[in-house]
């Protein structure tokens, strides 16, 4: 049977890609069958939770195509093999005895990595459908630093939480491992500092902090060396030096590597070896999200309902978001009045990014939630009955009779042909899930303010 697992898993090879199988497929293990349930391995919880998510439905379909038998699956992560035991030695006859040499004074700690912000840290950073990927992935660097995803690039605008998700991976580094040596600063003062070893004939010394007492390496902005020749030409030899002795190298950038003009194409290959994440806007729950919990830090009592409005009318970014509650509770205490959505809407007239209306459509909804469960409308549309693509397929049904005057038929052909029992018998479930699940119920009612936000108000 471990044949047909590995001969199903080379045979998606293809379909997924040899990066994804490489990454996503090759560390996952059979380790035993029981009936007809497979327990499978993975290396740590990262993988073992994008693989369920992503590729385990995929996987047992194959099985199933290739065995006509369908399994279930388990997964545990794999725990480390013990170091195999040395033999034991025959006797040795007494030898006269000789002086012990003192133990070798340990490596003194580390101190604090210089340049990171304690307010960036993991547990103050606000996951969501928008930087989820690239949230894992730096949270499975900070666990095993070296080990996956080296190196790890993740790009997007400015404000998204780049900065923020860099500085965590230090810090817990940092507090896990504090032995390891961690550097972290801006592709601007790398240069810099370049610059100044130059002209001061200090290049040994510059050479040795980035090449060779360097366990960790967090460059942010790296877009800013482009075009400066002697500093990628240096940064090139720090990433050789560094990806070879197994260490953690993780960069921020504006683009992907492929976009930055002026980047040597040596140094772009080498930015693409590892993972490259991207973080986007945040969508309406992050931002309520994301402001309720600026709100706690900053000691402020203000409603839900009230976050959400400001979250509806500021939709750019985290540090433009976090900058209109500030301004909404400074006037609101000069002005010793109430926040409420009136005031809001006073105070950020000039911020407010006006809706550009939609019409709902199925198509429309198909997108969204194919999107928002990672999963591509094809899967909505297709037979499968795995639990994550069947829910989501249910939820966008829901949304379809509720948002638009498609039929239960039309709704059906929409979906691939189903028949309209399938859409009703949907819709009945998607319903009653909302009262019994809350989870169902955050998702059907996000994706709602995202269909139709004009229609927000009325429905809380």
């Amino acid at each position: 049977m471990v044949d047909i697992w590995n001969e199903a898993l080379q045979g998606l090879q293809p379909r997924l890609g040899e990066q994804t199988y490489d990454m996503w497929l090759r560390p996952i293990e059979l380790a035993t069958i029981r009936d007809d349930t497979l327990q499978l391995t993975a290396p740590n919880r990262f993988m073992k939770e994008w693989f369920e998510t992503h590729y385990l439905g995929v996987v047992l379909d194959e099985i199933q195509r290739r065995t006509q038998t369908r399994y279930s699956a388990r997964i545990e992560i794999a725990t480390p093999k013990p170091a195999p035991a040395e033999p034991a030695a025959a006797p040795a006859e007494p030898k006269p005895a000789v002086p012990v040499p003192a133990p070798a004074p340990a490596r003194p700690l580390p101190p604090p990595p210089q340049g990171l912000s304690e307010r960036y840290r993991f547990d103050s950073f606000i996951k969501g459908a928008s930087n989820e990927l690239a949230a894992s992935a730096a949270w499975a660097v900070a666990q095993e630093p070296g080990q996956r995803f080296n190196p790890l690039f993740i790009y997007g605008g400015v404000g998204l939480g780049k900065t923020h998700l860099l500085h965590a991976v230090g810090h817990h580094i940092h507090a896990t491992r504090p032995e390891q040596r961690i550097v972290y600063l801006s592709a601007e003062r790398f240069m810099n500092e370049f610059i100044a070893a130059v002209r001061c004939n200090q290049f040994e010394e510059f050479r040795a902090r980035y090449r060779e007492t360097c366990d960790v390496l967090l460059i942010d902005d790296i877009q800013f060396i482009a075009g400066r020749d002697r500093t990628m030409d240096e940064f090139f030899h720090v990433f050789n030096a560094l990806y070879e002795s197994g260490k953690q190298i993780m960069v921020t950038a504006d683009r992907v590597p492929a976009d930055m003009e002026g980047m040597e194409e040596r140094l772009t290959s080498r930015l693409n070896w590892g993972l490259v994440a991207d973080v986007k806007s945040p969508d309406l729950e992050t931002r309520a999200a994301i402001l309720r919990q600026k709100a706690e830090l900053d000691g402020l009592e203000i409603s839900d309902r009230v976050l959400l409005h400001i979250a509806t009318l500021v939709r750019s970014n985290v540090r433009e978001l976090e900058g209109a509650l500030v301004r909404v509770a400074t006037f609101a205490e000069l002005k010793r009045v109430p926040i409420t959505e009136a005031f809001v809407g006073e105070v950020l007239s000039d911020l407010a990014q006006p809706l550009e209306p939609q019409t709902v459509t199925v198509e429309r909804v198909q997108k969204l939630v194919a999107t928002h469960f990672s999963l591509r409308v094809a899967d909505l549309k297709g037979p499968r009955r795995h639990r994550h693509i069947s829910r989501p397929r249910m939820i966008a049904m829901y949304l379809s009779r509720e948002l638009t005057d498609a039929s239960f038929p039309e709704i059906g052909q929409r979906f691939g042909g189903k028949d309209h029992s399938t859409v009703i018998n949907a819709c009945r479930r998607i319903k009653s899930m909302q009262t019994s699940e809350p989870e169902v119920r955050l998702a059907v009612e996000g994706l709602r303010r995202q269909l139709a936000p004009e229609g927000l108000a009325a429905r809380l």
